[in-house]
């Protein structure tokens, strides 16, 4: 048997096996040689084969979603620190050692994390301007707002996840919010300000539902406040506000192009339903003044 990894990268993978060879490449490109473990969570595509044909570990499951597969592969790793990469993101070169010496640095860190470098489908590179990140109270930064858009961004100590029971499932695409807020709550994260890894950004990736995303990062939000101190409670507000601007004017956006598109279907149902109950007062805002604009008021002194 060879000698243990330092690092384990775990690769969710549900459809998007095109991507899983870039993927795999990336880690493959790290000096500190990873070991690499692709979690099929159900795909109806060649993940599989093609993970198998990369000569990488491979856990099959049916589907369960990325918080269970992630999971899979945390109870699969031996190494002491852990990289939870999307299938459709890779590792820019030197991520894994950067944050390895961030380690060394800091004793009893429970995760290291940076920025992302955004790209489109075809891998090609978008514009990006990083906002100043508060490094030495990030459980605060974290609260108002997730400046990690891909947990491919973080470096985990693997005893410290499991510590806390690894992604909690019922939280979807924002679990990985809720593991950066508990393990920042007791100030055991470590910020770098580099990138680290390509999110790419497309039409599959679920962050393009907006819908979804609100409920749950809302829901992670809640979770966290039953947990938060007394001083966090203006912090939560505020964060819990902004998501709901920020989703809620893309949900309005998308209902509009699929109104004067004259597509309906169970999803737009659940997206009017979620803006109703989370933004109402946005909706009202909104269709305030298009009713003002279309009697011809003016808005403006």
């Amino acid at each position: 048997m060879g000698e243990q990894s330092t690092v384990t990268v775990v690769i969710p993978c549900f459809g998007q096996a095109r991507f899983l060879p870039a993927a795999v490449a990336s880690v493959r490109a790290q000096s500190c040689a990873p070991a690499c473990v692709v979690v099929d969570d159900g795909s109806t595509d060649d993940t599989a084969a093609v993970a198998s044909r990369l000569g990488v570990q491979l856990l099959r499951q049916s589907n369960a979603g990325v918080s269970a597969a992630r999971n899979a592969g945390l109870a699969a790793a031996r190494s002491d620190r852990v990289v939870f990469l999307d299938a459709d993101d890779e590792l820019l070169p030197g991520a894994i050692d950067a944050e390895l010496a961030a380690f060394d640095q800091h004793a009893g860190a429970a995760a290291v994390v940076g920025w992302c470098q955004p790209m489109d489908a075809d891998g090609r590179a978008l514009p990006v301007r990083h906002h100043d990140v508060d490094a030495a109270n990030l459980y605060r930064e974290w609260l108002r707002h997730n400046f990690i858009w891909t947990p491919g961004a973080a470096l985990f100590d693997r005893r410290a996840v499991e510590a806390i029971g690894g992604f909690p499932r019922h939280l979807g695409p924002a679990a990985d919010y809720a593991v950066y807020l508990e393990l920042a709550r007791t100030n055991r994260v470590v910020f770098l300000p580099r990138e680290l890894v390509r999110y790419r950004q497309h039409p599959g990736s679920m962050s393009r539902d907006p819908a979804l995303m609100l409920r749950a990062t809302i829901g992670a939000l809640r979770r966290e406040q039953r947990a938060a101190p007394a001083w966090a409670r203006d912090p939560i507000r505020a964060g819990l506000d902004a998501w709901r601007q920020w989703y809620g004017e893309q949900i309005l956006d998308d209902l509009g192009a699929e109104w004067r598109g004259g597509r309906f279907g169970p999803r737009t149902v659940r997206a009017a339903l979620t803006l109703l109950r989370h933004c109402p007062a946005l909706v009202l805002r909104r269709t305030a003044g298009r009713s003002r604009r279309a009697l011809g008021w003016r808005t403006t002194p």
